[in-house]
């Protein structure tokens, strides 16, 4: 089962949508509403995993939790020196500009998640 965390936010004033028994449709669909401002973090839960993606518009970053480790979606670019200021929660945080990723590399990740289809991604593992 697959329930989504839709943060919706008004100033300082968060309020979570839920939406259980929720489709990879749903997921894409919720993530595409993600602006950055009003809605900067959504939360997928799936079977023992959580994912995490923060940002909006065409700028997210993407992490995955799981009972042994933490898994941080790698973008194309992986400049370590060069940060991005990315709103994730409504809190406004730089990130390394390797973790940024496009709503394309999000789609396969929750392919690749969610279904087992195979994608060629890249993932920063952090054991726990």
């Amino acid at each position: 089962m697959i329930t989504v965390y839709e943060e919706q936010r008004n100033g300082a004033v968060a309020e979570t949508i839920e939406h259980s028994h929720a489709s990879l449709d749903t997921c894409v669909e919720v993530i595409r509403r993600m602006d950055g401002f009003i809605c900067s973090q959504v939360t997928i839960r799936y079977m023992e995993n959580m994912i995490m993606i923060g940002g909006g518009s065409h700028e997210f970053i993407v992490t995955v939790e799981t009972s042994a480790a933490i898994h941080n979606l790698l973008g194309p670019l992986e400049e370590e020196d060069e940060f991005v200021e990315i709103t994730v929660g409504g809190q406004a945080c730089e990130f390394p500009q390797k973790y940024i990723v496009s709503l394309e590399l999000i789609e396969s990740a929750l392919l690749q998640l969610l279904e087992g289809i195979t994608a060629e991604l890249n993932w920063e593992i952090i054991d726990k």
